[in-house]
């Protein structure tokens, strides 16, 4: 290698010898020309050799001085190589090296014709090429070191910076005329011979062929040298640490994120403006964090739900660090909206709904077995409810202050996930037979429903004020919330079942419309126990429940009356009409102690109105007042009817078929495609009807 650079050196040496005697040679030959000249002025006959000769002699010193620019360029290719090792004569470097280009284009061009020339000359012109190489190399590791230079020397990130915008002007003048050259038909210029000059001889022996023009791109390369720099700084968080250390790989991530503000005041003023640089590295940064919170979500099953509210409180400190900055919020959402955390929400959330799951069923199987509490006013309750709700508010209040709008939005929807399955499990156990359950468990249960729903809808009001708008509007909180009132309510109505069940309270009932109810040994009995009942439930519950419960125990009573008067068999006499009257009025004493009479009426009205129907005397008679219970209960079927005639004694068979017949007109008139305008509380829950309701639709039909 050694030698033949020697050769080659040698070589070198020989052509430039020989190239001084040639031009001492064309000295000797201009001053003989020249002297010739002076000779010849006055010879006019001698004209056209005059000319020539003064022709001769012009292209001489236009060939002197191509040699002696041909002869300058290996030491300004040394000087521009010696000016790279200082940093303040970038530029001047770059200016230097593009005049040199210009030099070795227009060599290029003069020696097209001559392929071993061309050979020559390209040799001749690598040191140009050595120097462009080497002066590139500088270039872009200033560019990619544009961070630190920009804190430490920012006049040298602008001097690289200013070479680059320098070139895409060149780049675009080259290009405009080459293509004005082609258009007319000339030899298009080259705009990088440098590289162009290491083709083989053939393509560059082109006088006429046009060329395709290629700028330098040094823009596009810059913004390449910037990314790779990028994609350097997060190398370790993304090849290493998000395997290795979590921990360490938060760390790192902080501290990368923290960058942007120094890039936002030390890099972008650096840069031209519209080359938006920060923009540029707010999305670089970007796409690298959400690939980073990819990693991470691929082993999310394998990190805590501390490690990931940790992750998701990284992500929100980066987006209030790009907000800060003046990023807008839209933009600065990317990380969390990207779904790069989804599969970590998906295992936070899944984890707090199980947890939560299990901590509720526990709870519910603990209050089978454990007495409830009593306030000090003697209302019952257990723990379930302010627990329950004490855990679903942590969870929000810790997702709020450590994660991202995404992870509250999630959340939320997460809670009311849970809520919803609370209200099954609760749902589930009053399946159980209410006796089963207890009245002190039901009143109990009844008190925790509401307190449920005041403090779902105080964890619904605060979550939705956190919430963004767009998020909010998508979260219905309502409809889950009044779920617990619907619990309560059903287990009002077994509250009231509990009664029911009651074997004293079985025992009168069975004796409805017998012998020991005409003698007042039912109905007052019965009332008695009831007061027993309400005095305890008073006690238990809130007086808002406290009177749907005895609006649930008036239409049961009313509900079981009209059962067992449709199911007796003996005829309704005088003396049944008159017992039923004092029915009416023993309940409506009784209840009007606890609701206001204008309740108790409306729901015992159809007890008159049955006694009533039971002693109309003419068919006439019977059709009016059924007319009249259908305004009250539009659902009362006409089955009552033929029921009540056929208790009846006296009224003949075919007066029967008549009156039953008309009600049956009168039931089907009034239906509202083909349904009664509305549902009462009373003969949908008669069982007796229920039996036979089947075989009446279809003889109506």
């Amino acid at each position: 290698m050694v030698a033949e650079q020697v050769e080659q050196a040698q070589g070198g040496l020989e052509s430039l010898s020989l190239s001084q005697k040639t031009i001492g040679q064309l000295r000797e030959n201009f001053v003989d020309i020249e002297k010739l000249c002076q000779e010849c002025q006055t010879l006019i006959e001698n004209h056209d050799q005059i000319k020539l000769l003064s022709n001769a002699r012009n292209n001489l010193n236009m060939t002197l001085k191509d040699v002696e620019g041909m002869m300058s360029i290996s030491s300004e290719a040394a000087e521009a190589h010696d000016s790279l090792t200082d940093e303040k004569e970038l530029v001047s470097t770059y200016e230097r090296l593009t005049a040199l280009d210009g030099k070795r284009r227009f060599a290029l061009a003069a020696a097209s014709s001559h392929e071993e020339e061309v050979g020559r000359l390209s040799e001749y012109f690598e040191d140009i090429d050595r120097t462009w190489e080497t002066f590139e190399r500088t270039l872009w590791g200033h560019v990619s070191n544009f961070f630190k230079l920009a804190k430490e020397s920012p006049q040298t990130l602008v001097r690289a910076l200013r070479v680059v915008e320098m070139q895409e002007i060149l780049d675009q003048e080259v290009a405009t005329e080459a293509a004005e050259a082609e258009g007319g038909g000339a030899v298009e210029s080259v705009a990088n011979p440098r590289k162009n000059a290491k083709k083989s001889a053939s393509s560059r022996n082109l006088p006429q062929q046009k060329l395709k023009v290629q700028g330098k791109g040094y823009k596009d390369k810059c913004y390449e040298e910037i990314s790779k720099a990028v994609e350097a700084r997060f190398n370790q968080l993304l090849t290493e640490l998000v395997f290795e250390d979590l921990k360490g790989a938060l760390e790192e991530a902080k501290k990368i994120g923290e960058e942007l503000g120094d890039i936002y005041d030390f890099v972008a003023p650096c840069f031209p403006p519209r080359y938006e640089i920060f923009q540029l590295m707010v999305n670089l940064y970007t796409e690298r964090f959400i690939q980073w919170l990819r990693l991470l979500s691929d082993r999310a099953n394998d990190m805590t739900n501390i490690e990931i509210l940790k992750v998701t409180g990284w992500v929100v400190e980066y987006q209030e660090n790009l907000i800060g900055l003046g990023v807008d919020d839209s933009l600065a959402q990317v990380c969390s909206e990207s779904g790069a955390m989804d599969p970590l929400m998906n295992a936070y959330v899944e984890r707090m709904q199980a947890t939560t799951r299990k901590w509720y069923l526990n709870i519910l199987e603990a209050d089978k077995v454990q007495a409830p509490k009593k306030t000090d006013d003697g209302k019952l309750y257990t723990p379930a409810a302010v627990d329950l709700f004490r855990i679903l508010g942590e969870q929000v209040q810790i997702v709020r202050e450590n994660s991202t709008d995404v992870m509250l939005y999630r959340i939320a929807l997460a809670i009311i996930q849970v809520m919803i399955d609370f209200q099954a499990a609760q749902r589930q156990k009053l399946e159980e037979p209410a006796s089963e359950i207890g009245l002190e468990a039901l009143c109990a249960m009844i008190n925790n429903n509401l307190r449920c729903y005041d403090l779902a809808m105080e964890l619904s009001s605060s979550t939705l004020e956190a919430l963004p708008q767009n998020y909010a509007e998508q979260v219905n909180f309502e409809d889950t919330c009044k779920g617990f009132l619907e619990v309560a309510k059903e287990a009002v109505h077994q509250t009231v079942s509990v009664i029911f069940e009651d074997p004293g309270v079985q025992e009168l009932l069975v004796k409805l419309y017998q012998k020991d109810w005409l003698e007042a040994q039912v109905t007052e009995y019965l009332v008695a126990t009831f007061s027993d009942y309400f005095s305890d439930v008073k006690m238990y519950i809130e007086e808002r429940s406290f009177r749907r419960f005895v609006e649930a125990c008036v239409e049961e009573t009313i509900v079981v009356y009209v059962d067992h008067l449709l199911l007796q068999k003996n005829y309704i006499k005088e003396e049944t009409i008159e017992r039923m009257k004092l029915d009416e009025e023993v309940l409506m004493d009784f209840f009007r102690e606890y609701i206001s009479v204008s309740k108790v009426e409306n729901r015992v009205r159809v007890l008159g109105d049955l006694r009533e129907l039971a002693s109309s005397e003419s068919p006439d008679s019977f059709t009016l007042v059924y007319t009249n219970i259908l305004e009250h209960q539009p659902d009362c079927p006409p089955e009552v009817v033929e029921k009540l005639v056929s208790l009846r004694e006296g009224i003949p068979r075919k007066d029967a078929k008549e009156v039953v017949q008309e009600c049956k007109e009168i039931y089907v008139n009034s239906l509202v495609d083909g349904n009664p305008p509305k549902a009462g509380f009373v003969f949908p829950k008669v069982k007796s009807l229920s039996a036979s309701k089947g075989g009446l639709w279809r003889k109506l039909t």
